[in-house]
């Protein structure tokens, strides 16, 4: 912004056009409001309170046209009044833009007063950030913010905190590949070491869950498969309980022996096997022990030895047929009764309890 400024001692000064340079930059008020293009510094409007910078001005009465025209005279008060309103006018003007030029975020303006930028049209002239005092709204805004002890807990004890925490400490073993698994739990007493094998009898994966531990046991789809409990020597015997499967074709068997109760279920009504412990109810000719006294109760098989004839019969009678294979042709037995049950569920929870 150009400015021609005309000290106290300097005659000829008058308001007119050509002596300032009209820029938006000063289309505001500065306490006093904004009327038509023009700055008022807090007088009322009408004479001596307005300066035009640029627009229209307004017509001059009489005498004020008169006043301006009237010869000068040193003790005239009124000329000296015209004066030292305009020197304060300047000096208002000057002190704004220098205000305007120190102002946070003002970048490239640090040059000439001509290469202030424009603010916003209508946008008020503001005094600078170090003589203004900061809002409520800025002060709550600039104050740290610390959570309440119920946004903290809440925050804690969300869903996705309890996963995270989960998933950090882990939630057991995992041995086997493929997209569907079996999530097991040992429900004894003592440590199990569980065995996956193939449909040649060869051993593919296997984990070892603590009393209560959950551990997961995945395999392929399209693969033939069973699951056993080792005994207490980690050894996986040939009249061990079996969970055997293929895909969603899902079947406990006792018909080689019974060293564990297995039970699975997908949670939406599919179900097979058992929980109960029969064991100790089975006198002692059809039963045997590991070294550390887990019992297995024979299993029918095929029949050929009075232990295999007379294990099946108690565990038939004890247990039924409908939810666990007692006998090679049970899966000839009518609905209801027949052990093979299918599901679509890709993942099982099972349960490996005492025999």
């Amino acid at each position: 912004m150009s400015m021609k400024i005309l000290g106290p001692a300097q005659p000829g000064f008058g308001l007119d056009n050509s002596d300032f340079a009209h820029q938006d930059a000063f289309k505001g008020s500065a306490g006093g409001g904004q009327q038509n293009g023009s700055i008022s510094f807090g007088g009322a409007a009408g004479a001596g309170g307005q300066v035009n910078f640029g627009g229209q001005p307004a017509a001059l009465s009489d005498s004020r046209v008169a006043g301006a025209q009237a010869p000068a005279d040193g003790n005239d008060s009124l000329s000296n009044q015209v004066r030292d309103l305009v020197q304060q006018i300047l000096q208002l003007i000057a002190q704004m833009m220098q205000n305007n030029q120190n102002a946070p975020g003002a970048g490239g303006n640090q040059g000439s007063p001509g290469s202030a930028q424009k603010p916003a049209a209508n946008a008020a002239v503001q005094p600078s950030p170090a003589e203004q005092p900061a809002s409520p709204v800025e002060q709550a805004v600039a104050a740290p913010q610390t959570a309440s002890p119920a946004a903290k807990n809440a925050e804690t004890d969300s869903p996705t905190s309890a996963a995270s925490s989960t998933a950090a400490t882990g939630d057991g073993p995992v041995a086997g590949s493929g997209p569907r698994s079996f999530n097991i739990t040992n429900t004894q007493d003592h440590p199990i070491k569980i065995g996956q094998f193939d449909q040649h009898d060869k051993l593919t994966a296997e984990l070892t869950l603590q009393p209560s531990q959950k551990g997961t046991m995945k395999f392929e789809n399209d693969t033939t498969g069973l699951l056993k409990q080792a005994d207490a020597d980690g050894q996986y015997k040939p009249d061990a309980s079996r969970l055997e499967f293929y895909n969603g074709f899902i079947n406990t068997s006792d018909i080689d022996g019974r060293n564990a109760a297995i039970h699975a279920t997908d949670g939406k009504g599919f179900e097979i096997g058992d929980t109960r412990s029969v064991a100790d109810k089975a006198s002692a000719d059809i039963v045997s022990a590991d070294s550390a006294g887990n019992k297995t109760v024979a299993g029918y098989y095929d029949g050929s030895t009075d232990a295999m004839r007379k294990g099946g019969e108690f565990l038939t009678q004890t247990l039924g047929t409908g939810m666990t294979y007692m006998h090679p042709n049970d899966d000839t037995l009518g609905q209801g009764n027949n052990p093979m049950r299918h599901t679509d569920a890709m993942s099982l929870d099972v349960t490996f309890g005492k025999a």
